[in-house]
């Protein structure tokens, strides 16, 4: 079956499978709290078919982007398992009110430096969230010191990408205050550690090692899956250690990214805190600290999912990030100006060569903050320039298109102020040349450019989720993989496993060296 995948999957690893289609049990075709399996029919294949299943269309991959935010953004299940939403609950409403709003789905999820532990200190369960009530200490992206592609991140404040080209300081928001974000990871990929013990860096190492060794002495990768002697590709959600997870568990792995930002509660310029979904957020500082309880607004929610059909991300921000647009069956009023922009003063935004302006200047070097590390001390607002930002590639008219039809079914939901940006995925109708710098070939994708303003501000032009998840392998890895089917399941496309540390296992602390492709 394995080999049967290998040759339906397109050898560019980027989300390029095409699903198997066979006898299906009906998952979750009215249960909008449980995310949709795959991206044309909510349904878990039930066995291996030759059939091959009809190539969804770019409306219904966009559409399964909504149902995903949906589900991921379902109130939690007090005291439940992480992840588990409560049927009997409905979606936030819209109130005018500081007080936070429920904890959702994707809230629950495990932080990696929660699965990434010291490889002694496992066994961990999923088990309870380990936060109480609707205050939470959000989870910070904790890439490891040795990332090849670029430095640490001080938690929380720097933006959550990690490139050795590519600038990764914070976002002032127009109250001069930080953008903060945080990662959190599905249990399909937490059980994915778990099975194979990926949570040691050097269990990672011996398995890319074995695998490369195998790859180029038979010219194809292993052929027996589940062999824990070689590295296994991320889940899709077939998997057999998938299988006995709860229905609302029973998906491909799934990687949030999300941003957030303060509420100003008085004065001028104050926030209009029905227009968005709220926490109560204490962030981990620089110098080890942790922030004061403070009242956030969800401004950006980035998700990477694998499902049969492939890698699939897909990016969400508020509609008041960058411009204002008010619809007439708003409840609330408009602010008066974006979250991000000091706009005109006519309501329109103003835009930026590059899609930001720092201090009054825009399309110059040195502009971009300069990021935090472990240990600085934050600037005191007096000193801080607010990051003015625009959006460089403008929403396609079919997203849009989608994004009111989900906005008008949600007009009682606080859920009704996020659109959805766009996703990348197989292109349907033709191949894009130049997904990204230093990538060889035609890379098939609907778009060369996907960027959320609030998590990848500085990098509007020439680039997206992809030419930036290209660079992501396990340990063990070493150079980058060339783009043949033999090595596809190396290119990961997730960083979160270079936070596994070294463990006691026979490898110890090596790495498979450089590798002869």
């Amino acid at each position: 079956m394995k080999t049967l995948n290998r040759k339906l999957r397109a050898s560019l690893v980027i989300m390029f499978c095409i699903p198997l289609s066979a006898t299906a049990v009906n998952k979750s075709p009215d249960k909008p709290w449980i995310m949709p399996f795959d991206v044309n029919e909510r349904y878990r294949p039930a066995g291996p078919s030759s059939t091959v299943a009809p190539e969804p269309t770019q409306q219904q991959i966009n559409e399964f982007a909504w149902q995903t935010f949906i589900a991921l953004n379902w109130p939690h299940k007090k005291d439940g398992e992480r992840g588990q939403p409560d049927s009997k609950k409905q979606l936030p409403g819209i109130f005018n009110t500081y007080e936070p709003n429920e904890i959702v789905v994707w809230e629950t999820y495990m932080s990696p430096q929660t699965v990434f532990v010291e490889p002694q200190d496992w066994p961990i369960e999923w088990a309870q969230p380990d936060f109480v009530g609707l205050e939470r200490i959000a989870s910070p992206p904790c890439y490891t010191d040795s990332y090849a592609y670029g430095t640490p991140f001080a938690p929380g404040i720097n933006q959550p990408y990690t490139n050795a080209n590519v600038p990764t300081g914070p976002v002032v928001d127009q109250n001069k205050n930080y953008l903060r974000v945080e990662v959190t990871l599905s249990q399909p990929y937490f059980e994915y550690i778990k099975t194979f013990s990926y949570y040691d860096a050097d269990i990672q190492s011996r398995a890319v090692e074995n695998f490369i060794k195998y790859a180029n002495e038979h010219n194809a990768a292993p052929s027996n899956p589940n062999d824990q002697q070689f590295f296994q590709p991320l889940p899709t959600g077939t998997e057999d250690y998938i299988a006995n997870l709860e229905p609302y568990a029973q998906q491909g792995m799934t990687e949030i990214k999300a941003a957030w930002k303060v509420l100003k509660t008085d004065g001028e310029d104050a926030d209009i805190p029905g227009r968005y979904f709220r926490r109560t957020l204490q962030f981990p500082l620089p110098d080890g600290t942790l922030s004061e309880p403070t009242l956030m607004g969800l401004v950006g929610l980035h998700i990477h999912r694998v499902t049969p059909f492939g890698h699939l991300p897909s990016t969400f921000e508020h509609v008041d990030n960058v411009r204002l647009k008010k619809n007439s069956s708003d409840p609330l009023p408009l602010p008066d100006h974006p979250a991000l922009n000091p706009g005109n003063g006519r309501g329109r935004p103003v835009s930026y060569p590059n899609g930001y302006e720092v201090d009054g200047k825009s399309g110059v070097a040195g502009l971009i903050p300069s990021p935090y590390n472990n240990g600085d001390t934050l600037l005191p607002v007096d000193k801080r320039a607010a990051v003015n930002v625009s959006r460089v590639t403008p929403i396609p008219k079919a997203v849009e298109k989608i994004n009111r039809k989900y906005q008008k079914k949600l007009k009682d939901s606080v859920w009704s102020y996020y659109q959805l940006i766009g996703t990348q995925n197989k292109n349907l109708a033709k191949s894009n040349d130049h997904l990204g710098p230093g990538i060889p070939g035609p890379q098939q994708s609907n778009t060369q450019n996907l960027v959320n303003t609030t998590l990848e501000t500085y990098t509007q032009r020439g680039f997206s989720c992809a030419s930036c998840h290209l660079n992501a392998f396990p340990h063990g890895v070493e150079s980058f993989p060339p783009y043949e089917e033999r090595f596809e399941d190396l290119h990961v496309m997730s960083f979160l496993l270079l936070n596994a540390k070294s463990g006691s296992s026979p490898v110890g602390t090596q790495t498979c060296g450089q590798p002869a492709w």
